[in-house]
């Protein structure tokens, strides 16, 4: 069974806040034991997830598209020749 890739649309840069609480850290100086305490985002339907086995990752998501503009497809950035050193 292969997996099927999400679709993903560019969108005009959001600014996401999130306020976490850590409760260990190893020999090393590496913070663990994360626990949301806020989040702000585009819209009421921002949240964050910290899965206890995800290895430090942090998930975001919005359950709506009120407050985000999806830009139009097509050039994402600038052609560019590569350049030869010799």
């Amino acid at each position: 069974m292969a997996h099927q890739a999400t679709s993903k649309k560019s969108i005009k840069p959001v600014t996401l806040t999130l306020t976490v609480e850590a409760k260990r850290i190893n020999e090393n100086g590496t913070f663990s034991g994360f626990e949301v305490k806020s989040v702000k985002g585009p819209n009421s339907t921002f949240k964050a997830a910290i899965p206890p086995q995800g290895g430090g990752a942090i998930y975001l998501k919005v359950d709506s598209m009120e407050g985000l503009t999806v830009l139009p497809d097509g050039d994402t950035g600038t052609a560019t020749t590569k350049v030869k050193l010799f």
